[in-house]
């Protein structure tokens, strides 16, 4: 196993880890689960500062900041600018105790965070293939495959809707690979769905989970010459449907929404909460 194969499988245990607390989500209407995860973050970091930092320390320096502020106020109308010195050079040394718990918090929280990060970037990001709906599946060949025959093998726990014996043809998205598809119904939920191709006296398998609260990787790569890879064309969830399916500014529909729900949620949780 090469390091890349080693990352691979750590990356999806760690996934499947996570799933033992927070999988119950994925049962839930998604839109229901995206504000669950955005609340439930939220109010972690919450609790996370008040049991980490010294809210005494920091409720005396929002308390300083808010009374210098008034003094320098004063300082700036007298036109005392050794009083005005004075006052920013403790108004800096104030913000520094808040930099160093800020800090201090960000130490202790940073690997949870990105393990959740991790976990709803898998999660989230696209909705798990579903009973009775058309799915695409496409293969991805060297050009040198271009205008030969591919093969789906049918099986018993789909009905494909296109022929099993595809001609590969060249990809107009990526001018040096070639490509295949087919498209298939599943009637029932399964686990474990096989799809195995056949290509020029290659064989490779698709593994795909069809009707459960989550999927398997959508993207698989194959150690072959020919089949080099198969991917599921699976559809990106957005918060309530609306938004595009592609990427805002570099980031996942899902991601947009959920900074819109977490970050007002944190700053009124800690005035909730009296936490500074």
């Amino acid at each position: 196993m090469n390091g890349m194969d080693a990352l691979a499988r750590i990356y999806s245990e760690t996934i499947r880890l996570l799933d033992v607390p927070l999988g119950w989500l994925l049962w839930l209407p998604r839109d229901v689960a995206l504000l669950l995860f955005a609340f439930g973050t939220a109010l972690a970091m919450t609790l996370a500062r008040k049991w980490i930092t010294n809210q005494d320390v920091l409720r005396r320096c929002r308390a300083d900041l808010s009374r210098l502020k008034s003094l320098l106020v004063d300082a700036r109308h007298a036109q005392d600018k050794a009083a005005m010195q004075r006052l920013r050079g403790t108004t800096a040394l104030v913000k520094m105790a808040q930099l160093r718990a800020d800090l201090r918090v960000l130490v202790v929280v940073i690997v949870p965070v990105g393990l959740l990060a991790m976990w709803a970037a898998e999660r989230f990001d696209y909705l798990p293939p579903r009973v009775g709906d058309e799915i695409t599946l496409r293969a991805f060949y060297p050009l040198s495959s271009a205008d030969r025959l591919t093969h789906l093998v049918p099986g018993d726990d789909f009905e494909l809707h296109s022929p099993a014996i595809q001609v590969v043809q060249l990809d107009p998205l990526d001018k040096s690979r070639a490509f295949a598809v087919w498209r298939f119904v599943v009637r029932q939920p399964v686990d474990d769905l096989s799809l195995t191709i056949r290509h020029q006296n290659e064989t490779a398998t698709h593994h795909a989970r069809v009707g459960r609260s989550t999927h398997s990787p959508a993207r698989q790569v194959h150690a072959n010459d020919f089949i080099q890879a198969t991917e599921l064309e699976l559809r990106r969830y957005s918060f309530l449907g609306l938004g595009p399916q592609t990427d805002v500014l570099g980031l996942a529909p899902w991601l947009v929404a959920y900074l819109m729900l977490a970050i007002p949620l944190v700053p009124l949780l800690r005035r909730i909460g009296q936490v500074f």
